[in-house]
């Protein structure tokens, strides 16, 4: 058994259910100029799964390439790009220069439509770590000024919105309103909760309200 074949079947057993086409592009790539079975293991043990999958994309762009040249060939009678002969051609009208497909543009469009659903995952993931990023941004600048998270989901904030100075208007607005527990939490102690930090809002509100009436 070659470096070669010793190191695919030590990928198979790693990688199960990989194709064997895309195992055996690394198989080769790996062991090219390896004469040493011992190194096989050690070899074996640094490839990741991230080297399967540049291959697999490598394979699929590969994959694209080729059948693109094939369909042009076969459409236009071609042969390692150039023409088949034929004892007996048919007359065919010649095509207008103009009119020729652009054979790099064909295949440049397959490779995209290959690598297209790779792009539009990092695209996703991207997006959804800045969402993340930007709830975590919001919830620590509602706290630095005391507005609990039951009224932080009530409010609209734009993605491009100043945090600091778009907080520092809510908790004015939200104290004209009356809820005059809205401040910066207490040094020292344990925090309230959410639910005692409303509850604390609504007894001010009435305590306020029953005082006016006196």
């Amino acid at each position: 058994m070659t470096i070669v074949e010793q190191i695919l079947a030590a990928l198979q057993t790693k990688f199960p259910g990989v194709d064997t086409a895309i195992l055996t592009r690394i198989a080769n790539k790996k062991g090219e100029g390896v004469t040493d079975e011992s190194a096989v293991n050690s070899i074996v043990e640094g490839i990741t799964f991230q080297d399967v999958l540049t291959s697999y994309g490598d394979f699929r762009a590969g994959d694209a390439r080729v059948t693109a040249i094939r369909g042009y060939e076969k459409q236009h009678n071609l042969k390692d790009g150039k023409p088949i002969e034929n004892p007996q051609p048919k007359p065919q009208p010649q095509p207008n220069p103009q009119e020729q497909p652009d054979i790099a543009a064909i295949v440049k469009t397959a490779v995209d439509n290959a690598v297209k659903p790779y792009a539009d995952k990092i695209a996703q993931f991207e997006t959804e770590r800045n969402q993340a990023t930007r709830a975590q941004q919001i919830s620590a600048k509602a706290k630095e000024y005391g507005i609990p998270e039951a009224l932080v989901s009530m409010l609209s904030i734009k993605e491009d919105a100043d945090l600091d100075t778009f907080m520092k208007d809510a908790k004015q607005t939200f104290i004209n309103a009356g809820l005059s527990e809205v401040k910066p939490p207490a040094q020292g102690g344990a925090p309230k909760t959410e639910s005692e930090e409303i509850a604390g809002m609504i007894s001010a509100r009435t305590k306020e309200i029953v005082e006016s009436k006196k």
